[in-house]
């Protein structure tokens, strides 16, 4: 999973970025350029089972977070590079400033996160707007040819032409009615108006009214959460006694990190099972709803194919049994076949024959 931060100059992006990995990126980064880092998925489910297990190896899920540089609309050469980049994101995190900062030269000075995320939404829908009006033009002469196409690409235009009116309607593409079998053939293009967006407001240290920093933009994207960018930054990079020292001084209940993974997983439609043996204690992503066998291929691709049955027990049933022993005399651990739609938290056990 990949997930893109991107702002406007100015934003705090590096700050979020900070939060979430637990390091500062490069401050000379170029424009155009992006700084990456795979972020480990914390998982007190993870955490008991490693406490029984006592593993040789303990890895939990991760993602990838890639921070990109703020969005300048007058810089174009270099935007094309960068929304070319933003399309290989699963999501797309947009960070909005909400703070007011005599050290950098915003443009326009007072913080205003409407108008930030109509400016970022904007660029966003003429990037995708280029390459449908690209990809239009191209179709409408391919379309009064006689080829065995000719359907097809009749079909692929009508679609494109209802994106495009969506855009200049000041909509997006995941806004837009699909048909059966568009959904895929969009999804082919990438555009950044489809992928899910999550708004992070980040705010300032003093901050109080994150309730009503939120609902003031409810409804402009899947999902909007708030943070205070600096302090969290700070946080991530504490050890852990001096990072709960830290937040208890400034009221945090827990990392902010945490809460914009759980909601980038529910964005997604992700969750996580889990494996389990002295050997490894390890958290595997897949899609909610994935059945048993889908889960048994992130493993490995030959458990698929020899699947026999998943031996299954919920994290709530074990922990409430103790161990694995107490879980089958309670008769909590269960089998189940190929079918059968992998829950969050299922610790899971497969059984098969190559």
């Amino acid at each position: 999973m990949k997930i893109a931060l991107v702002g406007l100059p100015g934003s705090g992006k590096s700050q979020v970025f900070a939060a979430l990995s637990g390091q500062a990126p490069d401050p000379g980064l170029e424009y155009g350029k992006s700084v990456a880092r795979v972020v480990e998925v914390h998982d007190t489910r993870l955490e008991h089972l490693q406490e029984i297990y006592q593993p040789k190896k303990f890895t939990p899920a991760t993602i990838e977070v890639e921070d990109f540089p703020g969005i300048d609309s007058s810089q174009v050469k270099a935007n094309a590079a960068l929304f070319a980049s933003l399309r290989e994101a699963d999501a797309l995190c947009c960070v909005l400033r909400t703070f007011l900062d005599a050290s950098y030269a915003h443009d326009p000075a007072d913080a205003n996160p409407s108008r930030d995320w109509e400016r970022l939404l904007g660029d966003l829908q003429i990037a995708d707007l280029e390459m449908i009006e690209k990809r239009i033009e191209r179709l409408e002469k391919q379309v009064l040819r006689p080829t065995k196409t000719q359907k097809a690409d009749q079909a692929e235009l009508d679609l494109l032409q209802r994106c495009r009116d969506a855009l200049e309607g000041g909509g997006r593409l995941s806004d837009v009615t699909l048909r059966a079998g568009e959904e895929d053939q969009l999804r082919s293009f990438r555009f950044l108006t489809q992928k899910p967006i999550m708004i992070i407001l980040n705010l300032d240290d003093e901050a109080s009214d994150a309730a009503g920093q939120i609902a003031s933009l409810g409804g402009r994207a899947e999902s909007v959460v708030a943070l205070r960018g600096r302090l969290e930054a700070e946080i991530a990079q504490l050890d852990p006694d001096e990072a709960a020292e830290f937040m208890q001084d400034f009221e945090i209940e827990s990392p902010a990190a945490r809460l914009l993974i759980q909601e980038l997983f529910e964005l997604l439609g992700l969750c996580a099972f889990l494996t389990a043996g002295e050997d490894e204690v390890r958290a595997w992503t897949i899609k909610r709803g994935d059945s048993a066998v889908t889960a048994a291929g992130k493993i490995h691709s030959d458990i698929a194919r020899g699947f026999i049955r998943a031996e299954v027990v919920a994290f709530a049933d074990l922990e409430s049994a103790g161990s694995m022993r107490e879980a089958k005399a309670a008769n909590a651990v269960r089998l189940e076949g190929k079918e059968y739609p992998v829950m969050d938290g299922d610790i899971i056990n497969f059984r098969f024959s190559v």
